[in-house]
C-alpha cells in the first residue's frame, strides 16, 4: 500500500513502546472535505461478499452444469462478454464452488487447471503451454507412488520439481557411489564396521585395486542401469516432445499417442468421480490466430472422458479470428467471394465455434442503474486503518504461525503416509515391549518399515471410506429436508429453498455443507419439469433439423431456465414465461450473431417483430440476414410468442420485482 503524505497534514508521532498516536484536530479541520486518493485495481474478485454485479446466480448454474452427473463429458462451454465484463471474476467464482464441495457422483472435489492464454501468448506456441499446464496439474493429483514410479519427463516438471528432482539425482549418484565403495571394500575382506568408520586400511585396500577394473565395472552397470530406468520410467514422454516440437508431433502422426497420454494422466488425476476442469481464460485477447490453435488443441487433446473445459471470451472476436484463419478456406469453396467481416466469413466463424463449443452462455448488459449502485457501493467503502502496538502485532503473529504449524500437523498426520508412520511406530513399540515374553529380539526396524507400509494402505482406505459415509449422510439429510418441506404442500420453490437452508446451515462457515445444499436444491429443480416442458413446446416450433443444433439448444435452454429461476425472473409485468426463455435460446442458437446484435441494441427486435417495419429492419441488419428465409416465420409467425415485452429483461436478466 502506498501511502501518500497531503501537505499540511501533520504525520502521526511514534511513541517508545506504544502504538501511534494520532494528532488531534481542531474544529478548523472537521468535517475532511479532502478528496479521496484511494484507488481500485482490476483484478478479479476472489470473494463472492464482493459481488455487486449479482453473479452468484449466474456462477450457481454454470458450476451446477459442470457438477451434475447428467452433463455428458467431454464437454466445452463458454462464458461470452466483452471486455471488463466480468468473465474473470465469474471463472473464480465458479471455480470456488467446485473445489469446495464433494464431486456430484463421488465424494472429492472437482481438480481444476486455470490457464491464462494472454499471460502466454509470447510462447512459442500457445498450444503446447497448454498441454503442459494440464499434464503438470493433472501429475500433481495423482497418487504419490504413481508420481515417483512414473514421473512426468524433466521438460513438463515445474522449475521446482526440476529443482528437487536434480537434488535427488545428486544424491542418488551420491548414494551409489558409497554402496560401490562398500560393496568393494567388503569383498576385499574388510568388515562393516570399519568401512563405516571409514578405517585408514580401508581407504587403503580401495586404493591399491589394479586397474580398479572392479570399481569400472560396477559404475558402469549401474549408470546403464539408471539410464535404461530414466528412458522407460517418465509418464507422457509424447506429450513432452509434442512440447518440445508440436510440427513434428502433427506432422508424424503421434498426436494419437499425445492425447491418448494426456488422458492417462487426467484419468489418473479423477480417479474418485470428480472432473477434469480446464479454465481458459483471457483468450480473446491474444494475437490472431493463436486463439484458434488453443481451440483446435481443445478439440484435439483435451477430449477425454470426465474433462470439462470452460472458454473465458468474447466470442465474437474469436468468431472473426476464425473467419480470418479459414478466409482461403471459404472464399475456394466458392461460398461467396467477399471480404473479411461480412456475411459468409462471419457465418462461418460461428459455424465453426458451434463445432467445437456445446455451450455458450452470455453476461448480461447491465442497465445504468445496476452499474450506479455498484459505483456507489464502492465509492462508500472506507478501509478501517488499524494501528496496533508492536506487542499486540507480534502475539497476532505467534498466534497465526503456531495455528498454521498446527493445521499442517494435523494435516500430515491425516494423510495415509502420516497414518502409516504412527501405525508402524505403535506396533514397534508393542513390540518392543513385548521382548521379554517372546524371549528374543524382534527386527525392529523390517517391523517398522512393514507396519508402515500397512498402515498407508489403511490410512487411505479409511480416510477414503470416512469421507464416502459423512458426504453421503449429509447429501440424505439435506433430501429428507426437502422432500419434508414439500410434503407439507408447499409449491413455491423459493420458499423451499429458504427452508432447506435455514434448518441445514447452522454453520456458515461450511463451506462444504454450503455446496451439498446447492447441489441438492439444484439436483431437485433439475427434475422438475414443469418450465422445462412449457419452454421446450416453444423451441419445438423453430427447431432446425441438425443434430448438434438440437443438442447445443437443449443445454443452452435448460441453462437459461436455471439462472431465470436463480434471479428471480418469471412472473412480472410484462409476465415472463418460460416460452420466451426458450424462444430468446432459439435465437441465440440459430442467429448468434443477431443475438450479439440485440443484446448490444435491444430495440432492433421491436422492428423483427412487426409486420409493416420487418423488411426495413432486416435490410438495416444486411449481409446475410437479407437471404435468410427463416427469420420471418420465426418472429411473424402467428401463435409465437413475442419478446419484444420483456427483452430487455431477457438480455440484462432482469428479476421480476426490479424497476429500471
Amino acid at each position: 500500500m502506498v501511502r501518500i503524505n497531503l501537505l499540511g497534514q501533520e504525520p502521526p508521532k511514534r511513541r517508545k513502546g506504544r502504538g501511534l498516536v494520532r494528532p488531534s484536530l481542531g474544529p478548523a479541520d472537521l468535517p475532511d472535505r479532502r478528496p479521496s486518493l484511494r484507488m481500485l485495481s482490476d483484478d478479479a474478485l476472489n470473494d463472492d461478499a464482493a459481488d455487486q454485479l449479482g453473479f452468484r446466480p449466474f456462477a450457481n448454474a454454470v458450476a451446477g452444469v459442470i457438477d451434475s452427473p447428467h452433463t455428458a463429458t467431454p464437454f466445452v462451454m463458454a462464458i461470452s462478454a466483452k471486455w471488463g465484463a466480468g468473465k474473470s471474476t465469474l471463472g473464480k467464482m465458479i471455480r470456488r464452488r467446485l473445489v469446495e464441495k464433494p464431486a456430484a457422483k463421488g465424494f472429492a472435489p472437482h481438480v481444476t487447471c486455470w490457464f491464462d492464454a494472454w499471460m502466454h501468448d509470447d510462447a512459442p506456441s500457445l498450444s503446447t503451454s497448454l498441454a503442459a499446464d494440464v499434464a503438470q496439474v493433472a501429475n500433481g493429483h495423482r497418487v504419490l507412488w504413481r508420481r515417483v514410479l512414473a514421473p512426468l519427463p524433466f521438460s513438463l516438471a515445474t522449475p521446482r520439481s526440476r529443482r528437487v528432482r536434480k537434488g535427488l539425482l545428486y544424491l542418488g549418484l551420491l548414494a551409489a557411489l558409497i554402496s560401490i565403495g562398500v560393496v568393494v571394500s567388503v569383498r576385499l575382506g574388510n568388515t562393516l564396521s570399519s568401512v563405516v568408520k571409514l578405517d585408514p586400511q580401508v581407504i587403503k585396500s580401495l586404493t591399491s585395486i589394479p586397474g580398479g577394473t572392479y570399481v569400472t565395472v560396477l559404475a558402469l552397470a549401474l549408470a546403464l542401469l539408471f539410464k535404461a530406468a530414466v528412458s522407460l520410467l517418465p509418464m507422457a514422454r509424447s506429450v513432452a516432445e509434442f512440447v518440445r516440437d508440436p510440427r513434428s508431433a502433427a506432422t508424424t502422426a503421434s498426436m494419437n499417442e499425445v492425447r491418448s497420454q494426456l488422458g492417462k494422466l487426467i484419468k489418473g488425476a479423477t480417479r474418485k468421480g470428480n472432473r477434469f476442469v480446464v479454465f481458459i481464460d483471457d483468450l480473446d485477447r491474444c494475437r490472431p490466430p493463436r486463439s484458434v490453435d488453443v481451440l483446435e488443441v481443445v478439440n484435439q487433446l483435451l477430449d477425454h472422458q470426465d474433462v470439462v473445459v470452460v472458454l473465458m471470451a468474447d466470442m465474437k472476436v474469436i468468431a472473426r479470428t476464425a473467419a480470418i484463419r479459414y478466409k482461403n478456406v471459404v472464399e475456394s469453396a466458392g461460398t461467396e467471394k467477399t471480404a473479411v467481416g461480412s456475411g459468409s466469413l462471419e457465418t462461418f466463424g460461428w459455424d465453426y465455434l458451434q463445432k467445437i463449443i456445446q455451450l455458450q452462455f452470455d453476461l448480461p448488459a447491465y442497465s445504468v442503474k445496476a452499474v450506479r449502485s455498484m459505483i456507489e457501493a464502492l465509492a462508500k467503502e472506507v478501509p478501517e486503518i488499524k494501528v496496533e502496538s508492536r506487542i499486540k502485532n507480534f502475539a497476532k503473529r505467534t498466534y497465526g504461525a503456531l495455528r498454521s504449524i498446527l493445521r499442517s500437523s494435523l494435516r500430515i498426520a491425516g494423510s495415509p503416509l502420516g497414518v502409516g508412520l504412527i501405525f508402524g511406530a505403535l506396533l514397534t513399540g508393542v513390540l518392543r515391549s513385548l521382548e521379554w515374553k517372546i524371549g528374543r529380539p524382534v527386527p525392529l526396524g523390517r517391523s517398522f518399515v512393514l507396519a508402515g507400509v500397512v498402515g498407508t494402505i489403511l490410512g487411505g482406505v479409511s480416510r477414503d471410506v470416512v469421507s464416502w459415509v459423512r458426504t453421503a449422510r449429509r447429501r440424505a439429510e439435506i433430501d429428507r429436508r426437502i422432500r419434508d418441506s414439500i410434503a407439507t404442500g408447499v409449491r413455491d420453490f423459493a420458499r423451499v429453498e429458504a427452508a432447506v437452508r435455514y434448518l441445514t446451515l447452522r454453520d456458515k462457515n461450511d463451506v462444504e455443507l454450503k455446496g451439498l445444499v446447492r447441489e441438492r436444491l439444484q439436483r431437485y429443480l433439475e427434475d422438475e419439469s414443469e418450465l422445462q416442458v412449457e419452454a421446450e413446446d416453444e423451441v419445438m416450433r423453430h427447431l432446425e433439423p441438425l443434430p448438434r443444433h438440437a443438442k447445443r439448444l437443449l443445454n443452452r435452454l435448460r441453462l437459461l431456465l436455471f439462472v431465470a429461476h436463480e434471479r428471480k425472473m418469471f412472473g412480472g409485468e410484462p409476465a415472463l414465461t418460460p416460452r420466451h426463455v426458450g424462444k430468446w435460446a432459439v435465437l441465440c442458437e440459430r442467429w448468434p450473431g443477431l443475438a450479439v446484435l440485440v443484446s448490444e441494441d435491444p430495440s432492433i427486435i421491436h422492428g423483427l417483430e412487426d409486420f409493416d417495419r420487418f423488411n426495413f429492419a432486416v435490410a438495416k441488419l444486411g449481409s446475410p440476414y437479407t437471404n435468410d428465409k427463416g427469420l420471418r416465420p420465426f418472429f411473424l409467425e402467428n401463435g409465437t410468442v413475442r419478446l419484444s415485452p420483456v427483452i430487455e429483461r431477457i438480455v440484462e436478466f432482469r428479476p421480476a420485482n426490479e424497476k429500471i
